[in-house]
């Protein structure tokens, strides 16, 4: 995720700005990390179409290229995605787990 995050950057610093405050929210709201990643990877196509240039579409190989890097990301969460579906996803959180003694 973070080097898609870096190429993303590299192509439409707004965007990848756009999607990194979603993945922000969804980790502050329903406290999964996966869940972030995804809705990230998904929305940053849409992002990069309207955030391009002003009245202007991004050219084809940016938008093709734009969802090949989004398809990978959410395809190799597909793990995260069965144990989200089951219930059995770990939530994120700040504070340690004590060690059983």
């Amino acid at each position: 995720m973070a080097t898609a995050l870096g190429v993303f950057l590299g192509l439409c610093p707004l965007a990848a700005v756009s999607a990194l405050l979603l993945f922000i929210l969804c980790v502050a709201y329903w406290r999964y990390v996966s869940l972030g990643s995804v809705a990230a990877a998904a929305a940053m196509p849409l992002l990069i179409y309207f955030f391009w240039a002003p009245r202007y579409a991004p050219p084809i190989v940016v938008i093709v290229g734009t969802l090949a890097i989004a398809g990978l990301v959410i395809y190799k969460h597909d793990g995260n995605l069965q144990r989200l579906v089951d219930g059995t996803e770990p939530r994120f959180s700040f504070s340690k787990k004590k060690e059983a003694e």
